[in-house]
């Protein structure tokens, strides 16, 4: 049967690659400093939570990353060093979970607690089978394919959590902005480590796009509420449905 050719043929396609092999000093510098940026994301995501009443890191998002750091800690083999650090972030994911748990449902108003705890489990069910899945499949070592589909995930959430809340609640310039700087340079280390991969530049693109746009949704959102999207210490928010948050 005839049909016109594909754009790429069989012969052309780039399979998946070791891993280049990067000078120590800067591939563990990245990390760490990805690793700053993305804790200070969640130390405010967590005290953003606790004024407002409201997750600072969307539900399916948390799903998502518990499950990837519960795999690259102790389900995948990756990197010796590295698990460790993963397991410190599975932990303060464990805390993050728990207010997901409280105030996560004001996000779901049509689902009752039990549905609501039955939808976050089952993200999480899917994300903790499908991630190992994907890594084992294609031998990523680093988790840089996982993650960055992870992230992609968390960047459109945000974004979804937004415009559902039609206010800043929960949310914050300082979240948006250590998320995107983490996420930018995680980019730029996971090319480094495959340069020649093709999904990698995509992924990392829709990431840095998605951040690029929730930061400036964010920043119009504050300054229609009257406030300073500088401020650190904005007074807490409620959406425009709800009562006043009080503390």
């Amino acid at each position: 049967m005839w049909w016109p050719s594909p754009l790429f043929g069989d012969e052309g396609r780039i399979r998946l690659e070791e891993a280049r092999d990067l000078p120590d000093w800067y591939y563990v510098g990245l990390v760490l400093v990805v690793g700053g940026f993305w804790l200070a994301a969640y130390m405010f995501a967590i005290q953003r939570a606790r004024l407002d009443r409201r997750v600072g890191i969307p539900a399916v998002a948390v799903a998502f990353n518990i499950a990837w750091e519960l795999n690259d800690t102790f389900i995948v083999p990756h990197a010796g060093w590295q698990r460790p650090f993963n397991f410190a972030w599975f932990l303060l994911d464990i805390y993050i979970v728990t207010q997901v748990l409280k105030f996560g449902l004001k996000d779901y108003p049509a689902l009752t607690p039990k549905e609501f705890k039955r939808f976050f489990g089952g993200a999480f069910l899917f994300a903790v089978l499908f991630i190992p899945a994907a890594e084992l499949e294609i031998n990523d070592y680093y988790g840089a394919y996982a993650g960055l589909g992870v992230n992609c995930v968390m960047s459109m959430a945000f974004i979804s959590t937004l415009r559902r809340r039609r206010s800043s609640a929960g949310q914050s310039m300082y979240i948006a902005g250590c998320k995107g700087i983490g996420s930018a340079l995680g980019v730029l280390m996971s090319v480094s480590l495959y340069p020649e991969s093709l999904m990698i530049p995509v992924l990392g693109a829709t990431v840095i796009i998605l951040d690029t746009a929730y930061a400036r949704m964010l920043y119009r959102q504050i300054k229609k509420e009257g406030q300073s999207p500088a401020a650190f210490n904005r007074p807490a928010v409620s959406p425009p449905d709800e009562k006043p948050v009080t503390v």
